[in-house]
């Protein structure tokens, strides 16, 4: 299969700055950075498949990052269309595996943050260093925590301006950081942060819509 070709786009502003690749949306049709859109391929079973991270190989098709678009882009058949190949996706189908690969996505760039030693965990470790003001980039506790503490946390959070994503079991995230449970895990400020932060950002489209 033929591989996409990377296309720059030359910014208006002075001194030429180029941007990264551009790529057309399959649904409203606009041309916005790759960074901004969602990559599915054709796998070898010559099913439309979601390629979040863009590592698959093969001709590729994009559209903006909701379900609008996705849902304009198979109505028109242009996802098969473009792949030349396979039947159009279930939309559902599609915006699950989507959710699935940003959810696995924060989950490697969390165990990359704990190789880095960028993670504080447990609910006692964690509060006491909201308490000392430490800096702290974002905070992120289990769904299945216990309502007590987790008021106490998101309180102590809002406090400190400290933003509090409510994301994954006490096990998952335990399991993450090599322990049995865990109920609330600490970032420190930084780049890994900051890029956990804009997929989170990401997780918040699907809300009500899966």
């Amino acid at each position: 299969m033929r591989k996409d070709r990377p296309k720059t786009h030359r910014s208006d502003s002075a001194g030429g700055v180029r941007s990264g690749p551009r790529r057309t949306c399959a649904g409203c049709r606009k041309s916005l950075d790759q960074d901004l859109l969602v990559r599915y391929v054709l796998s070898p079973q010559d099913e439309v498949v979601v390629d979040y991270r863009r590592k698959l190989p093969g001709r590729g098709v994009y559209t903006c990052l909701n379900r609008s678009c996705l849902e304009l882009a198979v109505k028109r058949k242009q996802l098969s269309r473009s792949l030349r190949g396979g039947k159009e996706p279930s939309v559902e189908k599609m915006w699950r595996a989507l959710y699935d690969q940003i959810r696995g996505k924060v989950l490697n760039l969390l165990g990359m943050s704990r190789k880095a030693g960028q993670v504080i965990s447990g609910t006692r470790q964690v509060l006491s260093e909201l308490q000392a003001a430490k800096e702290v980039g974002l905070l992120v506790r289990a769904d299945d925590l216990s309502s007590a503490i987790a008021e106490k946390v998101e309180k102590a959070a809002s406090c400190n301006n400290v933003p509090c994503t409510v994301l994954f079991t006490k096990e998952q995230l335990g399991r993450l950081l090599g322990k049995s449970e865990r109920g609330v895990v600490m970032l420190k400020n930084g780049p890994l942060t900051a890029a956990i932060a804009k997929e989170l950002e990401r997780l918040d489209k699907f809300s009500g819509e899966l």
